[in-house]
C-alpha cells in the first residue's frame, strides 16, 4: 500500500515541478505511462491481498449460507442470473450475487427469515421463502427458470418504468419512451428534462448554471471535451435514461459547479440474438437509419450500435447596433444560415463473464462526420442624423453602404475510442472493485472561404479564408473499490489519472493583389496552439445508518496541471493547483413515504480547451469571438435541503438551494471605434444564487400521467473588466409540464410545455421564451414495432433575443436556430429485446 501511495505522490510531484515545458511532453508521457502501468499492477496486487481477509471475516460461523444451481427448462445452466435475498416484506435487498458459468451460486447472510429471488431477462422470476439458522448451509438444489417468451408483450407494457424516479442525491428520467424526442439528438432529449435548459449554441445549463459535467454511462466522454454542442451526434433512440445529480458526492469528479448530468444508453441484453432497427425522416430534412444489435451466448454478450444520418438545418438571425464615441454609427445585420450534416457512427463491444463474479468489457467507438455550413450575412450601414446611442433605425437616416458576406465552411471530424472495463464482485454487489481504462483520439479539420461583396458604397471587396487543423489525444484510468463497513456502513475509495493533449494549427489568409497573404494582426493571430492537461485524483467516502438517520461523508483531492503554448511567439500559460473537495449528506426518514435531507459539496469548473484557443473567428466581420489562454477555473460551494414525499399515485421533491461561485466565466462583448464587436471569455464575477425547486409526478387516472417541475431562483453577480463594473441582480422562473396518455390498444399521446422567464445579465437582458411540442405513437405487429409522429416547437416560438447595453453602445440580437420541425419514426424489435442498462 505504501508503494502505491508513493507512486501516486510521485505523479503529483512531477506535475508540480518547475521547468516542465510542452516540448518535453512526449518524454513526460512515456515516463508517466510507465508509472501508470506500475501503479495499476500494484493496485491489483493490493486488492488481491486484502480481499482474502474480507472473505475470512464474512465466513464467520454467525452467518448462514445459501447455495444452489440455476438451470433453464432444458436443464442447461443459466450463468449471470441475478440472485437476491430480500427481507420478508420484500422492500429491501439485503445481499445478492450472480450465478457462475455452471449456474451455481452462494450467498451468506445473518440468520433470519427471508425471501430468495432469482431473475433473468426473458425468464419468469423465481421466489421462495427461507428460514436460516446460524452456521447452517441451506441447499435449494436446482432452481428451474421457466421461459417467459410468450408473455413478453405483457411484460414490456406492465414492467415499464415511470417517467420520473426521485431520490435525494439524484433524479432519473426514463426518456426511452419519450416520443416527442424520437429522431432527434441528445440535446433534444435534455431540453425536455426538468431543471435542464439548452440554448441556441448547444450550451447545457442545470438550474441556470452552465458549469455542468456531462457523463455518458457514468464516465467522461470526448464528445463533451469542447462543450456540449457535440451531443448532437448522439441519436435520441440510444438514450434510455437521464440522471440529474445537483449536489454530487466526492465519489464523482469535482468538475462542474452546477452538478452532473449522466446520460445512460440503451443496453439490450437477453439470451440469443436480439435487437432493434429504427428509421426516421423529417422536415426540415432529417433522415437517419440505425440498428441496436445484441448476441448473448454462453459467457459472452456481444453488442453494437450503428447509425447513419443526414440532416439539413436552416437558421436565421438579426442584429442592430448603435455606437457613439469618437464617431457615431449604426448598422443592421441579417443572417441566413443553412447547415448540412452527414454522419456515420459505430459502437461495438463485448461483455466477458469470468469466474468468481468477474466481468470484463471491451468496447470501441468510431464516429465520422462531415458538415457544410453556408452563411449569408447582409450588412446595412446608416448615418444617424446626430450623435447618440439609438435603439432602432429612423427612416430619415441615410444609407452609407450595403455589404454581403458569404461564408462557406466545411468541417470534417473523426473520433475514435477504445475502452476496457473490469468489475469484480467479491461477495455480492455490496463488495466490489471496478476499473476503467479509456483511450480516445481524433481529428477535426475546418476550412472557411469568405467572400465579401459591396452592393452600395465605396468599400473594397474582400476575400478571406481560414484553416484549422486540430488533433487530440486523451487517456483516462479510473478505479473504484466498495465494501460494507460493519452492519450498516459502507466504505468507498478510488482514484483517477487523466491526460488530455490537443494541438491546433490555425491560419488566416487574405487575398491582396491576386495573392493569398497573412494579414495584419487586426484579424487575429495565425499560429500553432498546444494544450496539455493532467488531472490526478483520489477520494474516499464513508456512509452509514443509525435508526432513521443516514449519512455520507467524503473528500476528494485533485491535482491539476494545465499548460498552453503558441509555437511561433512562445507565449503560453502554466497553471498548477491542488485542491480538496469535501461533501456531506445527512438524511432523516420519517416513514416510508416522507424523508428529509441536507447536503453540501465543493466543486470546480475548468475552462474547456476550446475556450482557451487564442484564435479569432472572423465568419462575421462585425462580430468576432476569441479565446483566452489565461482563463482560471471557477470554484463553487453548494448547499441544499430537500423534502421527498411519496403517495400511492405520485411523488413530490421540494428543494431549497444556495450556491456561491468565484471567478465565474462570462463572455464579455467589447466594441472598438470601427464597429467590430469582440466576445472574449474572462473570469469576470463572483456569484451568489439561491432558489427553490419542485419536481412532481402524478397519475391523474388510469393510463394518464402528469409530471412537471418549477424552478424559481435569484442570482447576483458582480465583477470588473477594463475599469468597468459589470453587475446584475435577477430573478428567473423556469417550468415544464409533461402529460402522457395511453389509450385504445397501443396508442400513446404525449405533450410538453416549456417556459423560461426573462433575465437580467451583467451586460443587459435576455428575453424569456415559451414553446411546446407533441407526439403520438402506435404499437404494431403485436408490440414488436411502433410508428410515431412528433412536432417540436409547435408555434415556432423558440428563439433567442437579448440586449447588450453599454454607456456608448446598444446591441439588440435575435436568433432562431431550430425552426418548427416534424419527424416520422419507425422502430422494429426482434428477438427478446427488453430494454435494460449497462
Amino acid at each position: 500500500m505504501e508503494q502505491s501511495l508513493n507512486l501516486l505522490q510521485d505523479s503529483f510531484n512531477i506535475q508540480a515541478g518547475s521547468g516542465f515545458s510542452l516540448r518535453e511532453i512526449k518524454n513526460y508521457k512515456i515516463e508517466n505511462m510507465k508509472k501508470l502501468i506500475l501503479l495499476i499492477a500494484t493496485l491489483v496486487l493490493i486488492c488481491g491481498a486484502f480481499s482474502g481477509p474480507v472473505y475470512a471475516q464474512n465466513s464467520s460461523d454467525e452467518k448462514a449460507e445459501v447455495i444452489g444451481t440455476i438451470q433453464d427448462s432444458d436443464g442447461s445452466p443459466v450463468p449471470n442470473a441475478t440472485v437476491a435475498i430480500y427481507n420478508q416484506a420484500q422492500s429491501e435487498i439485503l445481499t445478492g450475487t450472480s450465478s457462475l458459468e455452471d449456474g451455481s451460486f452462494s450467498l451468506k447472510v445473518d440468520p433470519g427469515s427471508y425471501v430468495l429471488q432469482v431473475s433473468y431477462i426473458s425468464y419468469r422470476t423465481y421466489r421462495t421463502n427461507l428460514d436460516l439458522s446460524a452456521g447452517e448451509t441451506t441447499d435449494i438444489e436446482n432452481v428451474t427458470l421457466q421461459n417467459q417468451e410468450a408473455m413478453l408483450d405483457e411484460v414490456i407494457v406492465e414492467g415499464e418504468q415511470s417517467y420520473m424516479q426521485m431520490n435525494f442525491d439524484s433524479r432519473s428520467f426514463n426518456v426511452g419512451k419519450d416520443i416527442t424526442s424520437l429522431g432527434g439528438s441528445a440535446l433534444d432529449v435534455l431540453d425536455n428534462v426538468p431543471s435542464i435548459t439548452v440554448d441556441y449554441e448547444g450550451n447545457v445549463a442545470l438550474r441556470g448554471n452552465s458549469g455542468v459535467q456531462v457523463l455518458i454511462n457514468g464516465r467522461p466522454s470526448s464528445l463533451v471535451r469542447n462543450g456540449t454542442e457535440a451531443l448532437n451526434s448522439i441519436p435520441s433512440n440510444v438514450i434510455e435514461e437521464v440522471e440529474i445529480i445537483t449536489n454530487p458526492s466526492a465519489r464523482y469528479s469535482a468538475e462542474g459547479t452546477g452538478g452532473i448530468i449522466n446520460i445512460k444508453l440503451v443496453d439490450d441484453v437477453t439470451l440469443g440474438f436480439n435487437g432493434s432497427v429504427q428509421a426516421n425522416t423529417g422536415y426540415p430534412q432529417d433522415h437517419a437509419l440505425g440498428a441496436n444489435l445484441n448476441y448473448h451466448k454462453n459467457n459472452i454478450n456481444w453488442f453494437g450500435n450503428f447509425e447513419i444520418e443526414y440532416e439539413n438545418d436552416p437558421a436565421s438571425g438579426s442584429t442592430f447596433q448603435s455606437f457613439n464615441g469618437d464617431t457615431t454609427y449604426a448598422y443592421r445585420e441579417i443572417t441566413e444560415q443553412d447547415e448540412t450534416e452527414r454522419e456515420g457512427s459505430a459502437y461495438v463491444g463485448a461483455d466477458f463473464y469470468l469466474p468468481a463474479n468477474q466481468i470484463l468489457t471491451f468496447s470501441t467507438r468510431i464516429s465520422l462526420e462531415n458538415e457544410e455550413e453556408d452563411s449569408d450575412v447582409r450588412y446595412t450601414d446608416y448615418s444617424p442624423d446626430e450623435p447618440g446611442v439609438y435603439r432602432n433605425v429612423f427612416e430619415s437616416w441615410d444609407i452609407l453602404q450595403r455589404v454581403n458576406r458569404d461564408d462557406i465552411e466545411e468541417n470534417r471530424e473523426n473520433d475514435f475510442d477504445v475502452r476496457l472495463q473490469y468489475e469484480n464482485r467479491f461477495d455480492g454487489s455490496d463488495h466490489r472493485l471496478t476499473a476503467d481504462a479509456d483511450f480516445e483520439f481524433g481529428t477535426e479539420d475546418q476550412n472557411s472561404n469568405l467572400i465579401q461583396l459591396v452592393q452600395t458604397g465605396d468599400v473594397n471587396p474582400l476575400n478571406q479564408r481560414t484553416f484549422s487543423d486540430e488533433r487530440y489525444r486523451e487517456m483516462r484510468f479510473d478505479t473504484d473499490y466498495e465494501r460494507p463497513l460493519g452492519r450498516n456502513g459502507r466504505l468507498e475509495a478510488g482514484m483517477r489519472l487523466n491526460f488530455d493533449w490537443m494541438d491546433n494549427d490555425y491560419v488566416i489568409e487574405e487575398q491582396q493583389n491576386g495573392f493569398w497573404v497573412t494579414p495584419d494582426s487586426n484579424l487575429g493571430i495565425s499560429d500553432n496552439f498546444t494544450y496539455y492537461e493532467n488531472v490526478n485524483a483520489v477520494y474516499t467516502t464513508v456512509a452509514g445508518e443509525n435508526g432513521k438517520f443516514s449519512y455520507q461523508l467524503g473528500v476528494r483531492a485533485e491535482n491539476t496541471r494545465i499548460q498552453t503554448e503558441l509555437d511561433r511567439t512562445g507565449e503560453g500559460s502554466d497553471q498548477n493547483y491542488l485542491d480538496l473537495f469535501p461533501s456531506a449528506f445527512l438524511s432523516y426518514t420519517l416513514d416510508e413515504r416522507n424523508s428529509f435531507q441536507i447536503s453540501y459539496s465543493r466543486r470546480i469548473d475548468r475552462p474547456w480547451s476550446r475556450m482557451l484557443l487564442p484564435f479569432t473567428e472572423i465568419a462575421d466581420t462585425r462580430n468576432r469571438r476569441v479565446g483566452n489562454p489565461g482563463l482560471r477555473p471557477e470554484f463553487g460551494n453548494s448547499f441544499e435541503a430537500g423534502y421527498l414525499r411519496y403517495w400511492d399515485t405520485g411523488s413530490l421533491l421540494s428543494s431549497v438551494y444556495y450556491r456561491h461561485r468565484t471567478d465565474v466565466i462570462e463572455r464579455v462583448s467589447t466594441i472598438d471605434g470601427q464597429g467590430i464587436t469582440t466576445r472574449r471569455p474572462i473570469n469576470l464575477a463572483t456569484e451568489d444564487s439561491w432558489g427553490v425547486e419542485f419536481s412532481a409526478d402524478q397519475e391523474l387516472f388510469t393510463n394518464m400521467q402528469l409530471s412537471g417541475s418549477l424552478n424559481i431562483f435569484q442570482s447576483d453577480r458582480e465583477g470588473e473588466y477594463q475599469d468597468q463594473i459589470y453587475s446584475s441582480s435577477t430573478g428567473r422562473v423556469t417550468g415544464r409540464l409533461r402529460v402522457r396518455y395511453q389509450f385504445l390498444d397501443g396508442w400513446n399521446l404525449q405533450s410538453y410545455l416549456n417556459y423560461r422567464s426573462a433575465q437580467q445579465t451583467t451586460q443587459g437582458r435576455r428575453d424569456g421564451s415559451f414553446f411546446m411540442g407533441s407526439g403520438i405513437s402506435k404499437d404494431l405487429l403485436n408490440r414488436r414495432a411502433s410508428i410515431s409522429l412528433n412536432v417540436r416547437d409547435l408555434f415556432n416560438s423558440r428563439q433567442y433575443e437579448g440586449e447588450i447595453i453599454n454607456p456608448n453602445s446598444y446591441t439588440d440580437s435575435n436568433y432562431q436556430w431550430s425552426t418548427r420541425s416534424f419527424r416520422l419514426n419507425f422502430r422494429y424489435n426482434f428477438g427478446g429485446a427488453n430494454r435494460g442498462r449497462r
